[in-house]
């Protein structure tokens, strides 16, 4: 809790800039669920997310994801870091909003313990082969033997590989069919809402769908 952050003179002021990086704070007592915010200062201000409204809905988008998949108040240094130089790369420019968000996203399933499996079928056990079926309640591919499950592009396994053995710089550079990234996040999201069950309230997609579409 930040008390008087909306005051114009508050120490707090500035500091508590959305998507920005700060250092804070806390007072902790006994008894007391909320902790008591006491200093913050601004660590890097992601201005550029100011300047461009598409990569803040990307950033926004993103950081939804994080609130959807991860709970508790234990914290968790690698998707801190994950959504932290994601944030970083889109305040820079370094790259389109899509790639960063999407291979945001493949990282943050493995880290929240929803990783898609893509080379095993996860009905048998064996090759899930060139082709095969998807099953996002089971948990990803499953082969022609067993049978079933919907069918995803090609590509999308190929990326899922990929970003499994690349970097994120690496992944934002990476260029797919003509609305190929938008595909695999729709794609990731029925899978993560197969596996929580339950929808995710990604708010920011129609942000982003009115920028790019207006």
């Amino acid at each position: 809790m930040a008390k008087g952050a909306l005051r114009p003179r508050s120490p707090f002021y500035g500091a508590l800039e959305v998507l920005s990086l700060a250092e804070v704070t806390l007072s902790r007592r006994e008894g007391r669920e909320i902790d008591t915010l006491t200093e913050a200062s601004v660590v890097r201000g992601n201005d550029g997310l100011r300047a461009d409204p598409l990569a803040f809905a990307h950033a926004c988008l993103l950081a939804e994801w994080v609130l959807g998949l991860v709970w508790g108040t234990e914290p968790s240094q690698p998707v801190f870091h994950l959504l932290d130089r994601s944030v970083a790369m889109l305040a820079a420019g370094e790259a389109d909003g899509w790639p960063v968000v999407c291979a945001g996203v493949e990282r943050l399933l493995r880290l929240s313990g929803f990783g898609m499996e893509t080379e095993t079928c996860v009905s048998c056990g064996r090759p899930a082969g060139r082709w095969p079926g998807w099953r996002p309640e089971s948990g990803g591919a499953v082969c022609e033997a067993c049978g079933g499950g919907a069918k995803v592009p090609a590509g999308f396994l190929s990326w899922v590989r990929r970003s499994r053995k690349s970097g994120l710089p690496e992944m934002a550079r990476v260029r797919l069919w003509p609305g190929g990234f938008r595909q695999c996040h729709d794609i990731m999201r029925s899978f993560a809402e197969a596996q929580l069950g339950s929808a995710l309230k990604l708010r920011s997609l129609a942000v982003v769908e009115d920028l790019e579409n207006g």
